[in-house]
């Protein structure tokens, strides 16, 4: 198994980075340098011409014959190991689960959009990039300058301050037409970003329209304490959050079974709602 994590760690960086050395698999694995050498030329051996040496970077680089062959291609998947270490406890499927789950439907966004959005992450620089507006449904020329990612609604967004905007916004990752590396050390970083480091509470509770015994049901379901469950989150999540849980604030359900919660402390909370 341990080997097949080590070309699974290999592959991913190549992918979602471009590249690869011996660094992080090093790091990682506690391998000597010749031992991830080694298993460079291994994979090379399995998938030829996949990888090309280049002796200014240092590293090993993608070709126009590399394909995956160990990783799922998500960005889930590169993220979590990014930020937690997360390695791929099987590669197999189970010919006989126990479990099934209903897997949302994928939204693609290329290596190609997501490799100088993740280097000006690291290096707290400025990206030139083309962005979907959804209001013009033209693409809008800007520089923003990146600083965490973040999934909701099962589609990744990043947060970065814009110039154009002269505010902390979210950006949808899929609709990015064209990033470029810019290199601009950024002024506006995370720690300025408030609405990233404000704490807000959402209390919720079951609609107030269901009977009694209805209310029990979902007090239960979601373990609320004295009929309210506490939710610390993000003031730039807010939204996002509620969206999870599938509350609606600018209307109601008609229908208080299709509502079911509703956010009992929405006047404190609407300050950070976006438009």
């Amino acid at each position: 198994m341990e080997l097949n994590q080590r070309l699974w760690m290999l592959e991913l960086l190549v992918y979602w980075e471009g590249k690869v050395n011996t660094t992080p698999l090093r790091k990682v694995f506690g391998l000597s340098r010749q031992s991830v050498s080694t298993l460079i030329g291994r994979y090379l051996d399995q998938f030829p011409a996949s990888l090309e040496y280049h002796p200014v970077e240092k590293a090993y680089l993608r070709t126009t014959h590399f394909v995956p062959h160990y990783i799922n291609q998500t960005l889930d998947e590169y993220l979590d190991w990014m930020n937690f270490g997360k390695l791929p406890t099987s590669l197999l499927s189970s010919q006989d689960p126990t479990q099934y789950r209903i897997q949302p439907l994928s939204r693609y966004v290329s290596p190609d959009i997501i490799r100088p959005i993740i280097k000006a992450v690291k290096n707290k620089t400025a990206i030139d990039c083309q962005y979907l507006s959804v209001s013009s449904g033209e693409a809008q020329e800007r520089l923003i300058y990146p600083h965490s990612f973040v999934k909701a609604a099962n589609r990744w967004h990043i947060r970065a301050y814009c110039e154009l905007r002269q505010q902390y916004l979210d950006f949808v990752l899929s609709r990015f037409q064209q990033v470029d590396y810019d290199g601009a050390e950024a002024q506006m970083t995370i720690g300025q970003d408030a609405a990233w480091h404000t704490q807000v509470e959402l209390i919720l509770a079951p609609d107030f329209r269901l009977n009694a015994a209805q209310k029990k049901v979902l007090e239960k379901d979601y373990g609320m304490q004295q009929g309210q469950l506490s939710i610390t989150t993000r003031a730039a999540l807010v939204k996002y959050t509620l969206d999870e849980w599938q509350i609606k604030t600018k209307f109601v359900e008609a229908d208080p079974q299709a509502q079911q919660l509703i956010c009992v402390n929405y006047a404190d909370i609407k300050q950070w709602f976006y438009d």
